[in-house]
């Protein structure tokens, strides 16, 4: 989907690797009264009002109620790892002007038209509805590209050595002979322990913030045309022009004609007030990048353009104990039954702990075959094929597979044989890929120790509980 109003991905490209729960040091600087500094390294400095504003994006951003110690170690890795790049940044020289930030931001593909050219209406049009002003924003992108040019310094023109593509080939042609079952724990539930997990864990049900709205198709059917001519495009472009301007919706549907449909209550992730994945949740980010204040947008999806309209913004939908949501608790219940057993098999020091699981609670056993790390396998994930791949012969894993839980033994590891196509080609990049992680993690670690963290903990979880 493509909304004519994109949004920004604001991410760090690669992230500091700061473990939050060891230990920094505390120097003087926090025994004379700074009350509103969280961390400081070198002069660089984390203020309260800065953690605050990050845990209020992080919250909108995850559509989330209240926040974790991952949370909160997650937002304070991400304030502290800005902190090491500016730093490195100005040690390093660069620096980011007036001119360097404006071709920045005018290179972005979320601010350029239909033509491909910077458009200072979509510019507008995102400061809007994302209620952020400009000095803000180019704050936040001066930021972006920082680190940007910091990776690009390290990384650019990376290459490896003789011994990082030998070791690549070598985990590439593995191939595996492996043994499985999935454990599949049932059992019915009573009503009693469903009602209990629910009211101890309503949170989890909730839906958060539901949206509904009205849509209309805009095709030439749909604005009266008997097929797509200059007439059309021109009343095309007549709507957008209003759209932008921010002509009340109301009135824009009587200038127009236009009769829309009603969009269902819908979150975030697309699912309705029935808890179930709706038919419209192509229209969800849109609904959700509309405000108060710019409710209406027209988005292209597929190539057909759509207005679409926030008619109503519900914050905190009651969740009921009903026929899904107790279905629902059962699965959970006994999915952790299957995870406490999966844990004892895989930690169990008898080598013959496999088959007798399986004899034990009459599961069947098959077997699977991986050609190589990269195998297009229907059971499983790339990421879980990785998992195995790095395992030794004869290892039983826990292998977790959309919330089926399996039990697997590695029986043989060998060499790859056979001819595999664009073999050259794809250990070449994934060599390089590679090379450039371990680079980026050297890099992580080598600005750790060079600028030294100093934590003021006691103002940190003062700010926490505040949440």
């Amino acid at each position: 989907m493509q909304s004519l109003t994109k949004k920004i991905a604001i991410t760090i490209i690669t992230g500091i690797i700061i473990i939050v729960f060891g230990a920094w040091g505390m120097g003087d600087l926090f025994s004379d009264g700074n009350k509103n500094i969280i961390a400081q390294i070198k002069d660089k400095k984390v203020y309260t009002k800065d953690y605050i504003e990050s845990a209020r994006n992080y919250v909108n951003r995850k559509n989330k109620t209240e926040l974790t110690d991952v949370d909160h170690s997650l937002i304070l890795n991400d304030l502290l790892a800005e902190k090491i790049y500016e730093k490195f940044a100005e040690d390093l020289g660069i620096i980011i002007n007036d001119d360097a930030l404006a071709y920045y931001i005018k290179s972005l593909e979320n601010f350029k038209d239909s033509n491909g050219k910077f458009s200072r209406v979509e510019y507008e049009k995102f400061l809007l509805l994302n209620n952020i002003n400009v000095k803000k924003l180019e704050e936040r992108l001066k930021k972006e590209l920082i680190k940007n040019l910091v990776v690009k310094v390290f990384t650019n023109g990376v290459s490896s050595t003789d011994y990082h593509i030998k070791k690549i080939e070598n985990e590439f042609l593995k191939q595996i002979n492996a043994e499985f079952y999935q454990i599949g724990n049932h059992e019915k539930i009573s009503d009693e322990k469903i009602e209990k997990y629910f009211n101890q864990n309503k949170q989890k049900f909730s839906l958060g913030e539901l949206r509904e709205g009205e849509v209309v198709k805009l095709d030439n059917k749909t604005l009266g045309f008997e097929k797509e001519n200059d007439q059309f495009y021109k009343l095309l472009n007549n709507i957008e022009n209003d759209v932008v301007n921010n002509l009340n919706y109301i009135d824009l549907k009587k200038k127009y004609n236009i009769k829309t449909s009603l969009l269902e209550k819908i979150n975030r992730n697309g699912i309705n007030k029935n808890r179930l994945l709706s038919e419209q949740k192509q229209f969800k980010e849109i609904l959700f990048s509309l405000t108060e204040n710019f409710k209406t947008e027209i988005i292209e999806i597929e190539n057909v353009k759509y207005l679409v309209h926030l008619k109503n913004i519900i914050k905190d939908y009651e969740v009921k104990l009903e026929t899904g949501i107790k279905k629902e608790i059962q699965n959970i219940l006994n999915y952790e039954k299957n995870k406490t057993l999966a844990k004892n098999i895989t930690e169990s020091n008898d080598d013959d702990i496999f088959k007798i699981s399986a004899e034990k609670y009459n599961l069947k056993i098959e077997n699977v075959f991986f050609e190589n790390i990269l195998d297009n396998n229907k059971i499983f994930s790339q990421k879980n094929v990785e998992k195995i791949f790095s395992a030794e012969e004869n290892k039983v894993l826990s292998i977790n597979e959309k919330n089926k839980i399996y039990i697997l033994k590695i029986k043989k590891i060998s060499k790859n044989k056979n001819k595999i196509d664009n073999l050259d080609k794809i250990l070449k990049n994934q060599t390089k890929q590679e090379f450039k992680t371990l680079i980026l993690r050297d890099l992580d670690a080598y600005l750790i120790k060079k600028y030294p963290i100093n934590l003021n903990e006691r103002v940190l979880n003062q700010v926490k509980n505040s949440f």
